[in-house]
This record gives structure tokens, sequence and C-alpha cells, in this order.
């Protein structure tokens, strides 16, 4: 019982995800199907019937209810029948009393587990020393638990789905007939879905599948299978291993089957310790399915456990002794010398290249006692492993090792440079690749000023000879200067290039400026806005057009950042809108579509909103902000600017909202807000401002 419990715990773990979110698919499910189905023609003339509930509902209500088995004939002697032929099979069918459980559960762990959870007073998926998993497994709600896991173990056992309920054979059908079955879920309060059909007759009955793709790797007293569970999964929910050695008999070697612990699984492994290596052991499996049929072997693999080298050389010192000689120093530690023939040293001029025997007496059989070498080698940088040998052919390697000649000679400096910066800021650089044999990467250098100290633009060393380089457009430095070094592998870097020189574009479309407020005062008009200092060569131009002559456009006002404000003169009556319209020195102009509506008749602006407070909390990370509706608000306008940045729009709340919470904000950081409201003729009431030190 204890090993069917683990079991059941590993599979659980891989299903546990489904089983937590079974609660929320719940209500899905049961608006499809509440039953799940199957049928199965056995060799002896009998129809056997599976089925199960599919959530925790249908399994509380099925044990409570019952299910209702018909039987309907619906062909005979290959001919439909109007009126088909109705039987009730059986109706009532629930889980049989505990009392009826005990003989059978004796001889079935998987009877036990449903019992459990069909009578048991507490049900915990937990064994002696697993306290950890069934903790994660009973983060679960018991009843999910309940139903997940006695569904689970019925199809492991056709007499225990019986005894519990769900299933039914039948042994009255005729070879010339075919039926629909279907069962019923005897609730009072019928749903959609609590009715499963299985459509079979005698001619039905096939010959299970062959299982395929037996597979198995041997190893030191060990043998790993392997087969494809994916293809047959509509037949064998699991398997059984057996085994012979020699020319004895097969026996099953598997106490549990064997199963795909995860759905998406190709294929199933089962692991054996072998009890002597050496020896040719013979493996088949057979596979098992939900109505307590067994299906044929599979073809047979064979083979023999060896003995895994373990012993493995490591080269831990080495170096040119001369110009075309090196020497080499190794340790070797092996519980068992007696298996080693020799030693043998190989090469290659890159790490991952071929690695070449060194066929010189004094490389190619080393004696075992050995373990320093000095050999030729006229390569000026080599990789060499040294290699331990069975008599039976197997061998071990060290790791790659590097010999050097002594090189302070650096590579070539690096030519070809080129670059250019599109209109998004990135520069794209590229050059000549170096050709040298001990090369290993380049170092990019840049500065913002023609005398200005160059510095590596990343941390990390560049092996390809190109990169892209990311550029703030918004610094005020017209031109960049790039050059690079060339690195090899002994860490001799060369001379820098000679620098290029390359312009930043200035064709950035302005950010849009923003109109914060205005007076009146009789026939003049003062508008404010915001501009932004950080952008010297923008300028900024007033407009004003008639709202009653949409032909109508005057340029009132032009000038740079240094000016915020601008008095305009009007007609006495009339209405007006002005657009602030910023525009760059490459000619691309900003737009304003939050332009400023005026009627002349109207001297003064609407009241300012009151009650405007703030509520800073850093320990959750936001500011609150929060005044008083004003009657003739209709919209309401946050402004937000951090501290040494300009002021963008941040919200447009409805009239009925007057509360409002920024969660993008930083401890250490100043932040001042602007509000005022719109009225319904669109006209801006005065602003009101708060600042926030956060």
């Amino acid at each position: 019982m204890k090993k069917i419990i683990i079991y059941l715990l590993l599979l659980q773990l891989v299903l546990c995800n489904a089983v937590l979110s079974a609660q929320e698919q719940e209500q899905e499910v049961m608006s499809k199907e509440n039953i799940r189905a199957g049928g199965f023609v056995t060799n002896d003339n009998q129809i056997k019937l599976r089925w199960s509930p599919a959530n925790t509902r249908a399994w509380s209500e099925g044990n409570k209810y019952g299910y209702t088995v018909k039987r309907y004939t619906v062909m005979v002697d290959n001919q439909w029948q109007e009126k088909p032929d109705e039987i009730i099979l059986t109706e009532n069918l629930k889980p049989q009393p505990l009392a009826e459980w005990e003989a059978y559960a004796n001889q079935s762990d998987y009877a036990a587990v449903i019992a459990q959870a069909l009578y048991g007073e507490d049900f915990e998926l937990s064994a002696s020393g697993s306290n950890d998993i069934g903790s994660i497994i009973n983060q679960a709600n018991e009843l999910e638990q309940r139903f997940s896991t006695s569904v689970f173990m019925a199809e492991y056992d056709y007499k225990a789905a019986m005894l519990a309920g769900w299933a039914w054979t039948d042994s009255t059908v005729k070879e010339n007939e075919r039926y629909l079955y279907r069962i019923y879920l005897n609730r009072p309060e019928k749903l959609q879905g609590d009715t499963a059909a299985v459509y079979v007759g005698m001619e039905d009955k096939k010959e299970l599948p062959q299982p395929i793709g037996l597979n198995a790797v041997f190893g030191d007293r060990a043998a790993i299978l392997s087969w494809n569970y994916t293809l047959l999964s509509g037949n064998y929910h699991s398997y059984h291993v057996e085994r012979k050695s020699g020319q004895e008999s097969f026996r099953r070697i598997t106490d549990l089957p064997v199963t795909a612990l995860n759905n998406e699984m190709r294929e199933a492994f089962y692991t054996d310790s072998l009890p002597a290596n050496d020896v040719l052991y013979t493996y088949r499996i057979a596979g098992l399915t939900s109505f307590d049929e067994t299906g044929p072997y599979s073809e047979e693999v064979s083979g023999k456990g060896e003995k895994t080298l373990t012993c493995i050389p490591h080269i831990y010192s080495g170096d040119f002794i001369d110009k075309d000689y090196a020497k080499i120093y190794w340790e070797f530690e092996c519980e068992d010398s007696s298996l080693i023939n020799k030693f043998s040293l190989s090469a290659a001029e890159d790490i991952d290249g071929e690695y070449r025997p060194l066929y010189q007496p004094q490389t190619d059989n080393i004696p075992l006692d050995k373990r320093e070498l000095e050999f030729p080698l006229t390569h000026a940088r080599a990789y060499v492993k040294l290699k331990a040998e069975t008599r039976d052919g197997r061998q071990t390697e060290s790791f790659p090792f590097l010999l050097r000649q002594i090189d302070s000679i650096p590579p070539a400096v690096p030519a070809g440079l080129k670059a250019e910066i599109d209109t998004a800021g990135i520069a794209r650089l590229s050059w000549d690749a170096n050709l040298e044999p001990d090369f290993l990467a380049y170092r990019i250098l840049r500065s913002f000023t023609e005398k200005g100290e160059k510095s590596s633009i990343t941390p990390e060393f560049i092996e390809q000879n190109y990169y892209a380089d990311t550029l703030s457009l918004d610094l005020g430095n017209p031109y960049v200067y790039y050059s690079l070094t060339a690195i090899d592998e002994r860490y001799n870097e060369s001379a820098p290039s000679l620098p290029v020189k390359v312009a930043k574009p200035n064709n950035k479309t302005p950010d849009e400026p923003v109109i914060t407020g205005y007076q009146l005062s009789e026939n003049k008009i003062t508008v404010q806005w915001i501009t932004d200092p950080k952008q010297p060569d923008v300028s900024y131009k007033l407009v004003r057009t008639s709202a009653d002559n949409p032909v109508y456009s005057k340029t009132v006002f032009s000038g740079d950042f240094k000016a915020n404000t601008y008095t305009d003169e009007v007609p006495v009556s009339g209405r007006y809108r002005y657009s602030l319209i910023a525009y760059g020195a490459g000619g691309k102009k900003s737009f304003s579509p939050q332009a400023l509506e005026i009627d002349i008749a109207a001297n003064t602006p609407p009241d300012e909103i009151s009650g405007l407070t703030s509520y800073a909390d850093a320990d959750k990370g936001y500011i609150e902000l929060s005044w008083k509706k004003h009657e003739k608000a209709k919209l309401y306008r946050i402004y937000k600017a951090a501290e040494n940045e300009k002021t963008t729009l941040w919200k447009e709340l409805t009239l009925t909202e007057t509360r409002v919470t920024d969660e993008t904000v930083s401890p250490g950081n100043s932040y001042t807000y602007t509000v005022l409201y719109v009225t319904d003729e669109g006209r801006s009431s005065k602003v009101k401002t708060i600042t926030v030190n956060y």
C-alpha cells in the first residue's frame, strides 16, 4: 500500500496544476459534459463499459444518487431498428457499501485507495517520511483530492471501478446486433451533460496493438528502457515490464505499472537495476487498458551491463619549454588501475576542433606510472587532451588544456571603421575583421567631443566586427567620435584605430507643447504655456483661429523656449481658438490637439477647483490627489511634472471622478501636479497647482 501511495503522490505532483485549477474550470466543464464513457469488446463475447464523473459535483452526486445504464438495440443483422429495443441493465448503481470493499481492498491497493476516498473521514495523500510532498498536495481542496484520486485509481482496476459504480459488463450481447449504451447520472436536478453514450457491437472486437519502439540503453549494472507512449495512449494507460536472463523464462519486474508522468512526454521510461554485468538480459513490455485487459507483448530487446570507466586524467599544468617543445603535468586516480592499458595524447587547433593523436612514440603509448611528459609541438597554440584507454577499447579523456608559446605582440590595429547614425539614434558600426589566429575580441571606444577622453562602450569585449550603439538625440552634442582596439588571447591590445566623426541627426519631431491657462482683460487674452528648456533649438508659434470662420488663421507669436506667455489683443466679441505648435531645427512640427477655445464675452475664466489635497504612501508606492467636485466641470485635466522635467498632460477624468492615484513615482523625487477643469462650453478654468515631495 505504501508503494502505491508514493506512486500516486508522484503522479499527483505532475497533475497538481490541473487539480488546483479544477474549481475554476468546473463551471465550464459542467456546461459540456459531466460523464465520460467508453466501451470495449472482450474476446469472451462481452462488452465492458467504463465511465467516470468529469468534475467534483458530478462525482459527489453520482455517489449519492447513483447511475442508470440503458441499452438500445439499434441494429440487427445490419438493419436499423425504427423502434430500438430498450433494456435497463441497471439502475441506481452506486458505490458498494464499505463492507463489500474489505475483501478486495486487501488484495488491491487501488481498491483500498478508492474506498478511502469514498468513505474515509480524512483523506490525506502522504506517506511516512513524505511530509513535504504531502503538504504540497494537501494545499488542494480535499474534495478535489478525493475526486481526482479515486477516478485515477479506477483506471488501473476494472473490478474496483465496478465496486465504485463506474463500470458494467454486459454478458447478454449477440453477434448480429449493435448497441447504443446510455449512462445517466440520477440526480434530481438534471444538468446538461449528465448523459454519456457508447455505440458498440461485437463486430468492433479488435486485437490490441503491440507496444512499439522499445529500446534499451545499458550501463554499469543498470538498463534504461524507453518506448513510444503517445501513439498508443488511446489504448494503454500504462505498461508492465518483464525481464529474463540467459535461457530463463520471463518474469514481471514491475510491482506497479509504468506510465508517462507528463502528458507532453512522447516516451515512457523505466530504469532497471541489473544483478550483474556481462550477463545477457532481455526485456519486453505489455500494455494495460482501463478495462482490465492486457495487450500483446512488444518485441524483445537485449543487452549486457558494463562497468563504467570513471578514471579520468586531469592535466593541471603545462607550457612550452622550448620553441617547438612542450611539457604537461597530470593527475590520475583510479580504484581499479588494472582496467587501464595505456595513456595517449591528442591535439587540436581549436577547443571544439578535431583532436588528432600525436603519433610520436612518447605520446602514443604513455606508461601508466607517468605523470609528466615532454613532447614536440610545432604549433604556437594548441589544445591537448590526455586519454586513458582500457584493454577492451573503452576510454576516458581529460578536459582540453591550452598550450601557447610566449606572445607579447599585439594584434594589428583594426582598419576600415565606418559608422552612421539613423533617425532613431542607433549608431551602426562596422570594420574589417582581424585575421590573427590568436585573435580574441575588440574594444569599442567613444567620446562626445573631438578632444574628449574616449571610454569603452560596454564592459565586455565585442567578438564580431560590427556593433549597434544606442544614443540619446536629446543631448546637445552634434557629433560622436568612435575608435576601437583589437585584443588577442594573451590580452595584448593594439593601439586605437583612427577615430571616425559621425553627425547626429536633428530631425526629431518636437514634443507637443502644453497650454496651461489663460487670463482675460477686456479684449486682451494672455495665454500661458510650458516649454522644454532641454530643447533650445525648438521654436514655438501661437496660432489664433476663429470658431465662427474656419478659414481665418493668424500666427500671433513666434519665439523660443525662453518665452512661455503672450498677450493677444482680439476683437471685442467672438469665439477664438489658440493652438501652440513646436518646430524642430529639422523643420518637423508638433501637433496641438488640445486647442484652447475662448469666448471673448466671458471676461474671466471659470473659478479654479477647491479642496486640492495630496497623500503620499512610500511603503505602498503611490501618490493620491483629491479635490472637491465643481458644478460646472465637464471633465478634469491633470498635468504632471517630475523634478527638472517638463510638464505633460497626465490624466483626463470624467466629471464624477475627483480622486486619482499615481503609481509611477520613485522615492527621493518631487512631483508637481496642475489641475483644471473644462466646462460644457469648452472653457478651461483657472489652474490649481500642488507639489509633492515623495
